[in-house]
């Protein structure tokens, strides 16, 4: 019998994790997931209309929904798409003494500010500056960056609400140390904020607008444990009052954390429930979670392996 779970029996990289698998079912139960398209997928087989990759052999595979923003199973296999064609840029990169920039950007948030406002800001602004003076022709320009990877996530915490962020992973040959970039950007950004919204409120200070890492391995601190696994193991062992205490002590929770939390223990921690609700409703189409561009104009472009490159597109879908 083949496990529905799988897109592929003889390829695991198509293989729904059990956590996320958990993640989509519980998330159906409660209600948080309510389009129709979403609770099932990866339910049915369809008919291949052509041969592809990575078993061009097997005639059918799993419908899968492509709502990225609102299924975990979609967005769990977008990230390994897009991580996967990543990696060999970041390569070429790093064989040609350059370096992988990570960028967070974050707005001033209070509790009382809608999801949807935070959004449209942040999205608007990130746009504004990748076309701004300072970031593409002072910072990365063409000749330098060789791809760009925009990772748009939701935090929330009890104190301040939500937090929606924007992470920027940029191969760069440019020599400029990164300590010299976060000054540069900080500025800009606060610029660009308030030029986008007339709520000062949302202008971030100087100091906690821009953070700036060189980050060779591709990822960011909390893609070690990414939906709190490690943390779950522990809990099991723990009583409703130590759990509630464990996470009272924490500032902030990504909404992948939440997603495990609540799949593991929907009692201990109902205010999660109506954060995911809202994330769910209320996440905009254009705030992608994950987008990939290569920049065919870099002189390092001919370095990269013609395989990685017919997956370009993929990333875009």
């Amino acid at each position: 019998m083949i496990d529905i779970r799988t897109n592929s029996d003889t390829h695991s990289s198509d293989t729904i994790p059990d956590h996320i698998y958990s993640i989509h079912q519980s998330l159906i139960q409660q209600n948080i997931i309510t389009r129709p398209e979403v609770i099932n997928c990866s339910k049915y087989w369809i008919n291949k209309l052509e041969k592809d990759i990575p078993n061009p052999y097997k005639s059918q595979r799993l419908m899968r929904c492509h709502y990225v923003n609102h299924c975990p199973i979609c967005n769990y296999f977008r990230k390994q798409r897009v991580h996967a064609q990543m990696t060999p840029y970041r390569q070429v990169i790093l064989d040609n003494g350059g370096k992988n920039i990570l960028l967070t950007f974050t707005l001033r948030h209070i509790k009382s500010h809608l999801l949807v406002s935070l959004q449209e800001v942040l999205n608007e602004s990130i746009n504004k500056l990748k076309e701004s003076r300072p970031y593409s022709k002072q910072l990365f320009p063409s000749k330098y960056r060789l791809y760009t990877l925009t990772e748009f996530e939701i935090s929330w915490s009890e104190e301040f609400g939500f937090a929606p962020h924007c992470h920027l992973q940029i191969g760069t040959t440019n020599p400029i140390p990164s300590d010299e970039i976060q000054p540069i950007l900080s500025k800009e950004w606060r610029r660009i904020v308030g030029k986008v919204t007339t709520n000062k409120n949302f202008i971030p200070s100087y100091a906690k607008g821009v953070d700036v890492s060189d980050n060779p391995s591709g990822e960011h601190s909390k893609d070690k444990d990414p939906y709190g696994l490690d943390v779950i193991k522990g809990l099991r062992r723990k009583s409703k009052e130590m759990i509630k205490e464990r996470f009272r002590k924490k500032n902030s929770y990504s909404h992948m954390q939440m997603q495990s939390y609540v799949t593991e223990n929907t009692t201990s921690f109902p205010q999660f429930i109506y954060v995911l609700k809202e994330i769910y409703t209320n996440t905009l189409k254009r705030f992608r979670s994950l987008i990939f561009y290569p920049n065919r104009c870099n002189p390092l472009f001919s370095n990269v392996t013609p395989q990685s490159k017919w997956h370009i597109r993929v990333s875009w879908i």
